[in-house]
């Protein structure tokens, strides 16, 4: 799909949100439509000084407006409720950010997933809306960590990720009431503040999860408390007696119950998915559980496969708009930056499905919508040094030309 008119489009998209956005000056407005689009257009390191090489302002402006509050998550649910279509669920994952030096904010040791080991570096934590008919995801909000090893810091990375949840809880109920995250997060304390805030949670459980069936049969008479469970679940041999099968083909069986957690303290929706061999042994199980009891067990597995789609998010705001190339040393101008490269992708998004329905899933490629932002940024270079018209009829087919150059699908 080759991409066309995407300034155009970025800038109608961008503007759009903005009007719908309450107390937002003229002056912020204008600047934040620029720099997601700058940001966009511009091959290589996404810094204060680059910014000011290939932008109408100063390094010092853009230092300054960074330093400004602006609502990421409005503008970025704004965006969300125009662009997306009816089956939607939050999604939340952390993302190591390396980052050099010893005065920064927040710098410490955090788990990286990339080289599967502690790192020194910066860590944020993201929610995003998984649109799981288009089978992509959308930033939604990033709030940096703070290093767990400070003195002064007596909260756990758990805490943190658990108050930041209950900060933005009733705005992101607002958009779905689904949030799934990795089997790092299926512990009681964040499982119960998510159930607590009257959401659905979805996860996956570790493969020696202490699990227990429910007793179903006849209960004796007298005095004395009910019998409620029927033993442990012995999670390498499943009772398939006990189980409902939901699906099976010649690589995977999908088997639902409903069992009890110890760990999470209630009663969960377990799904079960073997992987199948060519001669159709068992070679593998993920087992994934929803908190929500009457949740279509598909779904379940369905929504949790979903949320990888959040690591392209991170993808392409580390290769194509400068997510972990600031050089700030300010907490708010951070902030500021680690949104803006990630809503940044939304507006790359928002560009190629212009037109298309809600509903379909279509391939996306941010590099595309960079390559023509970037010959459009030069060619207006070029244009006002040389005092060429753009607007002449003799030079719309040319122009075309030079805005599709170097892209991939062209």
């Amino acid at each position: 799909m080759i991409i066309q008119h995407a300034f155009i489009k970025g800038n109608c998209l961008i503007d759009a949100i903005l009007l719908k956005m309450s107390g937002i000056g003229v002056i912020q407005s204008r600047f934040i439509s620029h720099i997601l689009l700058l940001i966009l257009s511009i091959k290589g390191k996404i810094n204060f000084l680059q910014l000011e090489r290939h932008g109408s302002y100063s390094e010092r402006s853009y230092r300054s407006n960074f330093s400004k509050e602006f609502d990421w998550l409005d503008f970025n649910s704004k965006f969300v409720s125009d662009q997306c279509s009816d089956e939607l669920i939050i999604g939340f994952d952390p993302s190591f950010i390396s980052k050099s030096g010893k005065c920064t904010p927040g710098l410490g040791y955090f788990y990286s997933g990339c080289s599967s080991r502690y790192e020194k570096g910066l860590e944020i934590g993201c929610y995003s809306v998984i649109d799981v008919k288009q089978n992509t995801a959308y930033h939604l909000y990033a709030a940096q960590s703070k290093n767990t090893t400070k003195k002064n810091n007596d909260k756990t990375m758990m805490g943190q990720y658990i108050e930041q949840f209950e900060e933005l809880a009733k705005d992101l109920k607002a958009i779905s009431p689904v949030l799934v995250a990795d089997a790092y997060f299926s512990k009681f304390e964040y499982t119960h503040s998510v159930v607590s805030q009257g959401m659905e949670f979805i996860s996956r459980l570790r493969v020696d999860a202490n699990l227990r069936y429910l007793y179903n049969g006849s209960q004796k008479s007298g005095r004395g408390r009910k019998k409620k469970f029927a033993g442990k679940v012995n999670t390498k041999k499943i009772d398939k007696r006990r189980v409902k099968q939901m699906y099976e083909d010649e690589e995977i069986r999908v088997y639902s119950l409903i069992v009890n957690s110890v760990n999470l303290k209630r009663n969960i929706l377990l799904v079960c998915v073997e992987y199948l061999n060519s001669l159709g042994n068992v070679t593998n199980m993920s087992m994934y559980f929803s908190t929500n009891l009457e949740r279509d067990a598909m779904q379940v597995v369905r929504y949790y496969k979903a949320r990888f789609q959040m690591e392209f998010n991170f993808r392409d705001a580390k290769q194509f708009t400068g997510l972990t190339n600031c050089q700030a040393r300010a907490e708010e101008k951070l902030h500021f930056h680690f949104n803006a490269t990630l809503t940044a992708v939304n507006i790359g998004k928002g560009i190629v499905r212009k037109g298309i329905d809600k509903n379909r899933s279509i391939p996306i490629s941010i590099w595309d919508v960079k390559t023509e932002l970037s010959n459009h940024l030069l060619l207006n270079f070029i244009f006002l040094k040389f005092g060429i018209d753009p607007n002449l009829q003799k030079n719309k087919s040319s122009i075309n030309e030079i805005l599709d150059f170097g892209k991939i699908a062209a």
